[in-house]
C-alpha cells in the first residue's frame, strides 16, 4: 500500500530520526555544544562586546570550515543578528596580525570602522572609500608585514568606480581604421562603426572592439605542422581618458586584483545579495573574491525566490564547486531547470497547412521556487544560519498589524472612475501587445489614494498624450487621520516614529504628510538620497535636537542601520520587494532594543493597495522556505503565485478578479510561521501525533525529488533522493526509517522533545 506524504509532515513527523540518520552520515565540522573550543572561549572573552553563546557556536563553526580548506562561506543571519560582530571575531581568530578588506554598502563604511575598533581596540581602520582611494592602494603596494589586524573598508560603488575613456582608433578622412590589424572598421552591413557616438549626457556611447578577421598561425598537433586560420582581431578600440587629470585611472577592484593579489587574507562581503547579477558589483566582488585567500558572505536574505538569485554568487565563490554539479557559466537556464521552476509557452499561429507552415513561437520565463535539492548540494557544506531569537532569549516584543481604512464616499467614487479608466486603457494597450505601461499605470493606481490632493494624470511613455486622470479631492483623508491619530499616540507615549513612504519627484507626498504632522506640534524630518556615509550620523542629530517622526523610503534604510529610536515603524506606503520589506521592518527591533517595537501597514480597503499587501504576504509566507520554515505544499506553494506582483496586479485590474481572502488573516498567517521559525533552539516543542491528511501528488515539476510511503508489517518510511549529475547520469540515495523507532522515542521522552538541525 502507497501513501503520498506532504514534505512538511513528513519532516514534523519523522524530522527527529532523519537528524539522527544524517548526522551518523554526515562529517560534522562543527556540533554546537559538543565542541567547547576552550581556546576560542577565552579569546572572545577578551573582546570589547562579548557575542552571546549562538553567535559564539556561528563563530567557532565558519572558522574551523574556513581552516578546513574550504575558500568561501556563507553566514545567512537574520536582520540584527551582529553579523558585522560575527565576521570581525571570525578574522581575529582565523589568524594572526591578519589583513581583511570589508566590501559593504556605502553608508555603512564608518559603522564598520567604529564596529572594528569596539571590538579590538588594537586593530588599523583604514577608510578606502575617500577620493584617494587609488592613493591609498598604491601605497600598500610597498607596504611591510603588519604587526596588528588591520581592516580595510570600501564602499561597493567606490569599488566599481572605473575611469573616463575616450575611444582610441586612428582615422583617414572619414574612415576609421584598426590601429592593430590596419583595416577599415565597417559593422555587418558595410557601415562605419559608430565609436564616437554620444549618448545624452555627452558620454561615449558603447566600447567597440574591432570585427575584421586576420590571418593567424595555429599549431596542428595531429597534422604535425602549422596552419593558416581566420581569426577575429579583437583589438579594443577604446583608452583611458588621460587629457582628464582629476579623475582616476583604474577601478579599485580591478588595481587590488593585478597589483595586491594574495595581499589581503580574508575579504567580508557585507549584503552580498547586491551582488547576485551580472553588474558592475557583482564583477567587483568576483573580482575581489579571486584576489583574496578566503571570502565571508554576511547577508539577512540570501534569495528573494528564484533559484537564480544564487546562481551567479556561487560561481563567484565556488566556481570548481559548480563545475563539479554540473553547472555552466553561460548557461543560468540549465541551472533554473535543475534547481528551479521555468515556464514554457509556446503560441502557435493559426495556418491553413495547405501552402505553409504553422508557424510556433516559444517563451522560457522564470518562475517563483526553489528546490530543496540546492540547499544539500551547495549551499549546507557552505553556509551557516541564524535567527534572531536564537541570539537571546530576551528580545523586545515584536509585532505587526495591518490597519484596514475605508474610503469616505466621495473618495471611492472617484477612485472606482479612475480604476476603470486605467481598465480600459490598459486593455487597449495589451490588446496592442504592448506591456511597457504596466509599471507606469500601476503605479498611478497604487499612489491615487494617497495623493488626491493633487490629482493624478497619466500620460503614455511614448505618445506623450493623456491616457487617464483621476481628478483632485481637498481635505484631510482617512489614511492621513490615521497617521496623524497613530503618531500622536505613540509621541504622548515618549515613542518616535518612523514612516515608509514610496516617495520619488512626481510621487512625493512627503511635504503634505510634513506639515499634517507640524500642524499637531510632532517636530517631523524627511530623509533623503545623497552623502551615505553620513546617513546614520545625520539622523542621530536630529533625534538629539528632538525628533519626533522620521520619513523617508525604506530603501535608504533597508541595510545595517540600527534605528533603536524609532520603536514605532509605518509602513504608509508599501513596494513590491520582499527584500526591501523584511529588512525595513526589522531597523528597529534589535538586540539592544529595550523597547516593545510595533509595525502598522496602512491601506485602503477594496483599492489596489490592498490586493498587493494580500499578494505581498504570500511572497513572505513562501520566502521562509530557505530559512528552515516549510509551507504545506513544497515547492508548489512557492511557485502558484506565478508572476511578478506588477503583473498579478495587472490581471486582477484587467480581469476584475477579486481576491476575497481578508487581508489581516493572510497577515497572520505569515506572521505565525515566521514565529514558528523564530522558535529559539533551546525551546523544548511539543510533538503529538501525525494527522491523518488526504492523500495528494508531488507537487508540478518536482522531478528531482519524490517521497513514498510504505506498509509491510511494521511501517518503514523509505525517502528517495535523486540528483541528476547529468541528463543521462543520476545518484539516488535511500534513507529508511522504522516507525517503531519513532514510537519507542516518544514514549521515552513523555511526549515532549528537543528537535533541533545543526546546519554546520
Amino acid at each position: 500500500m502507497e501513501t503520498t506524504m506532504k514534505l512538511k509532515q513528513f519532516l514534523d513527523d519523522y524530522g527527529e530520526s532523519l537528524a539522527r540518520q544524517v548526522t551518523r552520515e554526515l562529517e560534522v565540522v562543527h556540533q554546537p555544544g559538543a565542541h567547547p573550543e576552550l581556546e576560542m572561549e577565552t579569546f572572545l572573552d577578551r573582546l570589547g562586546i562579548k557575542p552571546f553563546p549562538s553567535q559564539r557556536e556561528i563563530i567557532k563553526a565558519v572558522v574551523k570550515a574556513l581552516r578546513d580548506r574550504r575558500r568561501g562561506l556563507y553566514v545567512t543571519a537574520e536582520m540584527g543578528t551582529g553579523k558585522t560582530l560575527m565576521s570581525i571575531a571570525v578574522a581575529l581568530l582565523l589568524k594572526r596580525n591578519i589583513r581583511v578588506l570589508v566590501l559593504c554598502p556605502p553608508h555603512l563604511v564608518r559603522k564598520w570602522i567604529a564596529e572594528v575598533r569596539k571590538v579590538w581596540p588594537a586593530c588599523k581602520a583604514l577608510n578606502l572609500n575617500g577620493r584617494h582611494c587609488l592613493a591609498h592602494l598604491d601605497k600598500l603596494t610597498k607596504a611591510n608585514d603588519p604587526r596588528t589586524p588591520e581592516f580595510y573598508v570600501i564602499g561597493r560603488e567606490r569599488a566599481k568606480t572605473g575611469y573616463m575613456w575616450r575611444p582610441a582608433v586612428l582615422t583617414k578622412g572619414a574612415e576609421y581604421i584598426c590601429p592593430r590589424c590596419g583595416q577599415s572598421l565597417l559593422d555587418q552591413d558595410g557601415v562605419p562603426l559608430p565609436v564616437f557616438d554620444r549618448n545624452a549626457s555627452g558620454r561615449y556611447r558603447k566600447k567597440h572592439c574591432c570585427p575584421n578577421l586576420v590571418d593567424k598561425w595555429v599549431w596542428d598537433g595531429e597534422l604535425a605542422r602549422h596552419r593558416l586560420l581566420k581569426v577575429t582581431c579583437g583589438e579594443q578600440l577604446w583608452q583611458p581618458d588621460l587629457s582628464r587629470r582629476k579623475y582616476r585611472k583604474a577601478m579599485p577592484a580591478h588595481f587590488i586584483k593585478n597589483r595586491l593579489r594574495g595581499f589581503f587574507d580574508l575579504l567580508i562581503a557585507d549584503e552580498v545579495q547586491h551582488y547576485k547579477n551580472q553588474t558592475g558589483q557583482g564583477w567587483a566582488f568576483a573580482a575581489l573574491s579571486r584576489a583574496c585567500a578566503y571570502t565571508l558572505c554576511l547577508t539577512g536574505t540570501l534569495a528573494g525566490g528564484y533559484a537564480s538569485d544564487v546562481f551567479y554568487l556561487l560561481f563567484r565563490t565556488h566556481p570548481e564547486l559548480m563545475k563539479q554539479d554540473g553547472c555552466n557559466w553561460r548557461n543560468p537556464t540549465g541551472f533554473m531547470e535543475r534547481y528551479g521552476v521555468l515556464e514554457r509557452i509556446t503560441v502557435f499561429d493559426e495556418e491553413d497547412g495547405l501552402t505553409t507552415k504553422a508557424k510556433k513561437l516559444t517563451m522560457v520565463r522564470a518562475r517563483p521556487g526553489i528546490s530543496p535539492m540546492i540547499l544539500g548540494n551547495l549551499l549546507l557544506p557552505n553556509a551557516v544560519f541564524l535567527r534572531l531569537a536564537d541570539c537571546t532569549a530576551n528580545l523586545a516584543p515584536y509585532d505587526e498589524d495591518v490597519v484596514e481604512l475605508a474610503m469616505d464616499e466621495r473618495q471611492a467614487l472617484l477612485y472606482r472612475r479612475f480604476e476603470e479608466e486605467m481598465r480600459q486603457a490598459l486593455l487597449q494597450t495589451l490588446a496592442m501587445g504592448d506591456h511597457s505601461l504596466l509599471g507606469s499605470y500601476l503605479n498611478a493606481l497604487l499612489s491615487y489614494p494617497d495623493r488626491m490632493h493633487d490629482g493624478v494624470k497619466v500620460f503614455h511613455p511614448h505618445t506623450r498624450e493623456l491616457v487617464a486622470e483621476g481628478p483632485p479631492l481637498q481635505g484631510v483623508k482617512p489614511k492621513e487621520s490615521e497617521l496623524v491619530d497613530l503618531v500622536s499616540q505613540e509621541a504622548a507615549s515618549g515613542r518616535r516614529c518612523l514612516v515608509y513612504i514610496q516617495n520619488s519627484l512626481t510621487t512625493d507626498i512627503s511635504p503634505r504628510l510634513v506639515s499634517l504632522l507640524e500642524e499637531k506640534g510632532l517636530k517631523t524630518r524627511v530623509l533623503r538620497s545623497g552623502d551615505s556615509e553620513g546617513r546614520e550620523a545625520k539622523i542621530r542629530k536630529w533625534v538629539v535636537q528632538g525628533l519626533d517622526v522620521l520619513i523617508c523610503n525604506p530603501r535608504l534604510v533597508e541595510t545595517g542601520l540600527d534605528l533603536l529610536d524609532f520603536p514605532t515603524v509605518v509602513f504608509y506606503q508599501t513596494g513590491y520587494s520582499t527584500y526591501t520589506l523584511r529588512q525595513a521592518a526589522r531597523r528597529s527591533w534589535r538586540i539592544p532594543q529595550k523597547k516593545p517595537v510595533k509595525v502598522f501597514f496602512l491601506a485602503y480597503a477594496g483599492t489596489m493597495q490592498t490586493r498587493a499587501m494580500k499578494l505581498m504576504a504570500d511572497k513572505l509566507t513562501h520566502s521562509l522556505a530557505l530559512e528552515g520554515e516549510l509551507s504545506d505544499q513544497g515547492l508548489a506553494a512557492t511557485s502558484e503565485s506565478g508572476d511578478s506582483l506588477a503583473k498579478e496586479l495587472a490581471k486582477m485590474l484587467v480581469d476584475r478578479s477579486q481576491d476575497n481572502r481578508d487581508l489581516k488573516d493572510l497577515w497572520a498567517g505569515y506572521r505565525k510561521k515566521e514565529l514558528k521559525a523564530e522558535t529559539p533552539l533551546a525551546e523544548v516543542v511539543p510533538i503529538s501525533g501525525a494527522e491523518s491528511s488526504a492523500p495528494s501528488s508531488p507537487a508540478h515539476g518536482v522531478s528531482a525529488f519524490s517521497l513514498q510511503a510504505e506498509q509491510v508489517g511494521d511501517r518503514v518510511i523509505k525517502v528517495e533522493f535523486i540528483e541528476y549529475a547529468s541528463p543521462r547520469k543520476k545518484k539516488v540515495t535511500h534513507v529508511e526509517v522504522k516507525a517503531a523507532e519513532l514510537d519507542q522515542f516518544l514514549a521515552q521522552n513523555d511526549g515532549q522533545v528537543n528537535i533541533q538541525f545543526s546546519l554546520f
